[in-house]
């Protein structure tokens, strides 16, 4: 539906406009494109679809999207009527994934990827999912990627949204067909990791992101005090970041900068505790456990149980529904775990979507984290790091 497809990325380029954005783009590396053609795009923002989408207007893409967006209420049903989407389960095997991208190619599509699979909590993009190389390597067709600058400061994960400030919209190719040919999968991967490796804060820094409260929501993502190494005592708003234990406090500027010399910003604190995280710690909570109902749609109060998590294995022991559900996945299965901040983190368990909810909200951030340098270890030996 083309007038439907353009106003949406028109309309919405020009809301965030009317918030305060100033929106640059630079369409150069897009000369020549046609399809079938592939974007593999970093995934830095909650608008990342709009930025690209709007970027290359008036072409109509085809998106692949984590099946979360299809039980969303409203939007779903937008989505699975009218959207030419290809929906994906995020790390986990999906074939009829395969197939909608065979189909897209064969069909002259541009298909348009965000190959982290999740969307991180700061402005730092997240290591590429395995298989992505692959794919490019089997599809064989041009790629390309788009990125928005400063989209992560202005749409923060955990913060107060539409930041008034600037996105500065890159284009770039990256391989065409001649070259994929010749190159190896190892050389295809390293390519796409260095396109799609992208630190907001650096690519932006100097530019403001003025809001009422810049420091809001931060103690949702950051859990442990760089002072007294304290952990679940931060407290954030009016601009401030605290420490409930030992009065620690600093403050966060409108550049995403910090007035504190251990640790001078946001990505900067969030990967300090990454690193300190103990990877022989035993996480265990009492959670609420959602999932897709009959109808399609999300159901928050699905369930109840206690999920317990170490270097081995993740186990959950409750119920869904009233009947009982217990398993236990070695964490060399999870490749990631998507999440949102003082809410949830996902994970698939006999492909069925479930949605994670501790009673500790700031226990979210340290399993994803977790699990997402158990797969980094596992990783190091096999790239001879």
């Amino acid at each position: 539906m083309p007038v439907i497809y353009h106003l949406f990325f028109w309309l919405s380029a020009m809301y965030i406009r009317l918030r305060g954005v100033k929106i640059t783009v630079d369409r150069s590396g897009l000369k020549g494109l046609k399809g079938p053609a592939l974007f593999l795009c970093p995934h830095i923002s909650l608008k990342d679809h709009i930025i690209v989408g709007y970027a290359l207007l008036p072409r109509r893409l085809t998106f692949i999207l984590s099946e979360h967006f299809i039980s969303i209420p409203v939007l779903g049903k937008i989505l699975k009527n009218w959207g030419h989407i290809i929906t994906k389960k995020m790390f986990c095997s999906d074939v009829s994934t395969i197939v909608g991208i065979m189909r897209a190619k064969k069909e002259n599509n541009i298909i348009v990827m965000f190959p982290e699979g999740r969307l991180n909590a700061v402005a730092h993009s997240q290591p590429v999912a395995d298989g992505t190389a692959e794919l490019v390597k089997k599809l064989g067709i041009d790629v390309y990627s788009v990125v928005g600058n400063g989209a992560a400061l202005v749409f923060p994960k955990w913060g107060e949204k539409y930041r008034r400030g600037r996105i500065d919209i890159k284009s770039y190719k990256l391989l065409d067909t001649a070259e994929i040919s010749r190159m190896t999968v190892a050389d295809i991967s390293n390519t796409i990791d260095r396109a799609i490796y992208h630190d907001d804060e650096k690519a932006m820094a100097g530019v403001r992101y003025r809001c009422s409260d810049t420091s809001k929501g931060l103690e949702t993502i950051l859990y442990k005090c760089p002072e007294c190494m304290g952990e679940s005592c931060i407290t954030a708003g009016g601009g401030k970041i605290r420490c409930s234990m030992c009065g620690f406090e600093t403050t966060l500027s409108d550049d995403y900068r910090l007035d504190y010399e251990k640790l001078k910003s946001v990505n900067e604190w969030f990967y300090w505790q990454r690193d300190q995280l103990d990877l022989n710690a035993v996480l265990s909570d009492d959670v609420k456990i959602g999932t897709v109902g009959e109808d399609g749609i999300m159901d928050f109060n699905a369930g109840k149980g206690h999920i317990t998590l170490d270097r081995e294995k993740i186990c959950l022991n409750g119920e869904l529904y009233g009947s009982p559900l217990q398993f236990s996945i070695k964490t060399s299965s999870i490749a990631g775990m998507p999440y949102t901040p003082n809410r949830e983190f996902d994970i698939y368990y006999q492909k069925k979507l479930l949605y994670i909810m501790p009673v500790d909200k700031n226990q979210i951030v340290k399993y994803v984290t977790m699990v997402d340098r158990l797969t980094e270890e596992r990783k190091k030996p096999a790239s001879g790091l």
